[in-house]
């Protein structure tokens, strides 16, 4: 009996159970720092998983620049809800949990007058940016634009107000809503709009990063089940759109 008890113990406790350092930041309503952790349905999404693996998560609250600067050592473990690109590719395995329409905006300041109505427009003009941030293949990867990188949102948004940036660059990701609440700022006519993917990764460094085939396989039964859209609905927000995995 004893050794009966002690071979279902073992079933059900995996051999090699790990605990996941993962990284929280505010990006409400879908991930939402909290005493005990993070909220949201992404983070739902990452623990749920990680569960179904027989893992643990620990999440830290940990600004998006740090983030993504120890991520090429291998500190950090998981990294929730971001855009993908070839310099990211280097250093994180992503899977996809969702695709959406992004849309990038451009913030003109009180000291230009004058509506901007094209791309070509925008390179005459200094933009503020988030530092470490991906935008968009456009904005990212044009070398001639006069890009001013800057560590947070209110940084932006006072250098945008005293005239040492001409242009601030956003999207509904990077709290649009902070620079329409200035009424000294007008929000230019031209939109970059495309289809983004929002992904979940592991480093390549981390430690557990020989994990990633199985989480991503996880990840995608989860999508391809409903499960991931299911989280969203429970948490009353619109689940993102699909597209078949290849």
């Amino acid at each position: 009996m004893k050794h009966l008890l002690l071979a279902l113990i073992l079933v059900a406790v995996p051999a090699t159970a790990d605990t996941f350092r993962a990284h929280c930041r505010d990006r409400a309503p879908e991930l939402i720092p909290t005493e005990a952790g993070c909220d949201g349905p992404v983070a739902e999404i990452i623990t749920v998983a990680l569960e179904k693996m027989g893992h643990t998560v620990d999440w830290s609250t940990v600004p998006w620049a740090r983030t993504i600067n120890v991520a090429e050592v291998g500190e950090v473990d998981i990294i929730p809800r971001h855009s993908m690109n070839n310099e990211r590719e280097a250093f994180l395995n992503a899977v996809p949990y969702g695709y959406s329409v992004r849309e990038v905006f451009y913030i003109i300041g009180p000291n230009v007058n004058q509506q901007i109505n094209s791309f070509e427009e925008l390179k005459q003009y200094r933009i503020g940016a988030l530092r470490d941030s991906f935008y968009s293949d456009l904005f990212n990867n044009t070398d001639d634009l006069k890009r001013r990188y800057y560590n947070d949102t209110e940084q932006i948004i006072k250098v945008l107000e005293n005239g040492r940036i001409d242009v601030a660059v956003t999207s509904s990701s990077h709290y649009i809503d902070k620079f329409t609440a200035v009424s000294a700022f007008t929000q230019a006519n031209f939109v970059d709009r495309f289809y983004n993917g929002r992904y979940v990764s592991i480093p390549k460094k981390s430690p557990v990063a020989n994990y990633f085939p199985e989480f991503e396989r996880t990840i995608q039964q989860m999508v391809t089940s409903g499960e991931v859209s299911a989280i969203f609905e429970k948490y009353g927000q619109t689940p993102p759109e699909q597209k078949p995995v290849n």
